[in-house]
């Protein structure tokens, strides 16, 4: 993905700017020459924020704070996201970043993260543990909304180029509900749909730990150069690739079974893939480990630990609505019987009864 034009300009609006947290932030996200942020108070008449715009503008969640008896002028009685949503309709080509405590959106974290007027939410603890890390979402997110703007006249092909989509996956993408209407697009839904759809849901694209268990291989593995070598035609390298690495699904299993068929071969791609890439290269690779049963090989990625899992040590879960052609979401056996976060309502009628007899309720 080719880098726009730096240095770019970050405004970071917040109601207490002499707040050592405020300032600290301010001062991580600050790169002389590479990203510039300036820090303001939020504009009395809100309409002002959408007047000659930055690359990027960081917004915090409250604005009303009330200030010093001294600086009573400076008070306005907004939220963050009333701003956001003035800036959006007036200006609709510029990135908005919640910058926020998470204590503070507690009760508003899932209508927050489904906003059409954020497009980033990022903890202020977070940016100053790890000032690097939130750069470069923040650098990533800027270049996808300017590569996105500059073809906003253009064409659906032009945002497909972009995401460097051959034909086989721009089919792919067709059915993954894109948002073009009458064969119009925007920039924001656009970038909404690569970062929450496709990025977000395994199916078209891969992280890193999706794509080596969907291998049978751990995620150690599958990071050695030597693999990284054997598989770098399937990485990803278009719009918002920036801030982490993502697989073409349909390439990564095209090249593992050109790899079996190669070495005479049979069997699923998970059993399949270490012994080919043994074959071929005389370097053995660890197998995907279930988180479940602490034995190989595992095939799939328990949707709330986040490790790999065999598919017979799991079941279906539905936390969200996604389109059709993405992976199936799996939730492990010791997902069900370790974690408060899974959910039984999220399960389907023939899923229960296994959830019951691994919580030994009977029925």
């Amino acid at each position: 993905m080719m880098v726009m034009r730096r240095p770019y300009k970050v405004v970071y609006i917040d109601d207490e700017p002499g707040d050592w947290t405020t300032r600290r932030i301010q001062e991580s996200l600050h790169r002389p020459g590479q990203l510039e942020c300036e820090l303001k108070r939020p504009p009395k008449n809100i309409v002002d924020a959408a007047q000659d715009l930055p690359d990027a503008l960081l917004v915090d969640f409250d604005l009303s704070t009330q200030p010093l008896e001294s600086e009573s002028l400076d008070y306005v009685s907004y939220y963050g996201s009333t701003l956001a949503a003035e800036v959006r309709i007036r200006q609709p080509s510029c990135p908005i970043i919640l910058v926020t405590k998470k204590e503070r959106i507690e009760g508003y974290s899932h209508f927050l993260k489904e906003s059409i007027d954020f497009d980033l939410i990022l903890f202020k603890d977070e940016i100053i543990q790890n000032p690097d890390g939130m750069w470069a979402q923040v650098e990533t997110l800027i270049v996808g909304f300017q590569a996105l703007d500059a073809v906003n006249d253009q064409e659906w092909q032009a945002v497909l180029s972009l995401m460097g989509a051959r034909v086989d996956q721009a089919r792919l993408l067709r059915e993954a509900a894109p948002p073009v209407t009458n064969r119009k697009w925007n920039v924001p839904q656009t970038a909404h749909w690569i970062r929450n759809t496709v990025m977000k849901y395994p199916g078209i694209l891969y992280d890193d730990l999706t794509a080596a268990t969907r291998l049978g291989i751990s995620l150690d593995a599958f990071q050695t150069p030597q693999a990284q070598e054997l598989l770098q035609g399937a990485c990803y390298a278009g719009i918002f690739d920036g801030h982490q690495r993502y697989w073409w699904r349909d390439a990564l299993f095209t090249s593992a079974s050109r790899l079996a068929v190669k070495h005479n071969l049979r069997g699923s791609i998970t059993q399949t893939f270490g012994q080919s890439f043994q074959l071929e290269t005389g370097l053995a690779l660890d197998p995907a480990i279930c988180v479940y049963d602490g034995t190989p090989i595992a095939d799939w990625v328990c949707y709330i630990l986040q490790k790999p899992v065999k598919q017979a040590n799991s079941v279906p879960y539905y936390p969200e609505e996604r389109p059709p052609v993405m992976d199936q979401a799996r939730v492990s056996f010791r997902a069900i019987e370790e974690e408060e976060r899974f959910d039984e309502m999220l399960v389907d009628a023939d899923s229960l009864a296994i959830v019951h007899q691994l919580w030994g309720v009977k029925g």
